[in-house]
C-alpha cells in the first residue's frame, strides 16, 4: 500500500506536467489551424487606377491569390438610378477594385509592411485592410498564447517541485540500503538502480495516461460543440508522436531529478 502511495505521489505531478505541456501544445496547434483558415478568409481590398502588373507577386511575395472585382457589380445597383449614358461614363471612370488573399494569416508588423509596398505601386490609391478588425483577431490569437504559455510555465514549476519533494522522499527510503551497498563497494548505478526503475516505469505510465485523456476528452460530444461554435479545433492530437515526445520528456525530467537528488544526499 506504501508502495502504491508513492508511485502515485511521482505520477500525479508528472501528468499535471505532461497534462500542461500537451494542453499548450495542442492549443498552439488549433490556433496556427485558426490562422490558416483566417489566411483564406482575410481579404485585402486595393483600388487603382491602372492594372495590377502580372509581376505582382513577385514584388509582394506574400500574395497567395489576387482577383479583380467586376466593375458590373456595382453599376448593376445602379441601372434604375441613372441613364445609360451616365453609366456608360461611369464605368469609365470608375478605378479598378482587386480583392488579395494572402498565403499566411499576417502579423502587425507585416500587414503594415504589405499595405506600404503595394502603396508604392503606381496608380494604386487606397489599401483597405479593414485594420480594426485586423487588430482584435490579432490581440485575441496573441492573448491566447501568452494564456497558454503562463498556464504552462506556471503549472509546471510547480509539479516539478512535487516531482523534486518526492524525490528527496524515495532517497531517504533508500538511503539506508544504498549505504549498505556502498560499504560492499557497489558501484553508483547498482545503488540507485531501484530509483531509476522506479522512474522509468511512472514516467511511462504518467505519459500514456495523459495521451489516452487527450485521445478520448477531445473527440467527447460536449467538446464537438464548443469547436462548432468557435471554429477552434483541438482535436488535433497525434498519439504515437505526441506520446512519444511526452515520454521522452518526462523521462529526461525524471532521470535528472532523481540523479540529481541522489548526487546532493551524497554530498552530505
Amino acid at each position: 500500500m506504501q508502495s502504491l502511495k508513492n508511485h502515485l505521489s511521482f505520477i500525479v505531478p508528472l501528468f499535471i506536467l505532461l497534462f500542461s505541456i500537451q494542453f499548450s501544445t495542442m492549443l498552439n496547434r488549433a490556433v496556427a489551424n485558426y490562422e490558416s483558415k483566417l489566411a483564406g478568409d482575410y481579404t485585402i481590398i486595393a483600388i487603382t487606377q491602372k492594372p495590377f502588373p502580372k509581376e505582382i507577386q513577385k514584388v509582394v511575395p506574400q500574395i497567395g491569390k489576387i482577383e479583380e472585382i467586376p466593375k458590373e457589380r456595382y453599376i448593376k445597383q445602379l441601372q434604375k438610378d441613372i441613364s445609360k449614358t451616365d453609366l456608360v461614363y461611369l464605368k469609365a471612370s470608375l478605378p479598378r477594385f482587386y480583392s488579395i488573399k494572402l498565403k499566411s494569416f499576417p502579423s502587425r508588423e507585416e500587414l503594415q509592411h504589405l499595405t506600404q509596398k503595394l502603396k508604392k505601386i503606381p496608380g494604386v490609391q487606397k489599401v483597405e485592410t479593414y485594420k480594426r478588425t485586423f487588430n482584435k483577431l490579432q490581440q485575441f490569437l496573441h492573448l491566447a498564447k501568452t494564456a497558454s504559455l503562463i498556464f504552462t510555465v506556471f503549472i509546471s514549476l510547480i509539479a516539478i517541485l512535487l516531482i523534486i519533494k518526492q524525490m528527496e522522499i524515495w532517497t531517504l527510503q533508500h538511503s539506508q540500503r544504498m549505504y549498505i551497498m556502498g560499504l560492499f563497494g557497489a558501484p553508483y548505478w547498482m545503488k540507485s538502480a531501484s530509483l531509476y526503475k522506479s522512474v522509468v516505469i511512472d514516467a511511462v505510465i504518467a505519459s500514456f495516461l495523459v495521451g489516452f485523456t487527450f485521445l478520448i476528452i477531445p473527440n467527447s460530444a460536449n467538446f464537438t460543440s464548443i469547436y462548432r461554435d468557435l471554429g477552434i479545433d483541438l482535436r488535433n492530437f497525434h498519439f504515437f508522436a505526441d506520446v512519444g515526445r511526452l515520454l521522452l520528456i518526462s523521462l529526461v525530467i525524471s532521470v535528472i531529478s532523481v540523479t540529481i537528488i541522489i548526487l546532493k544526499n551524497k554530498q552530505r
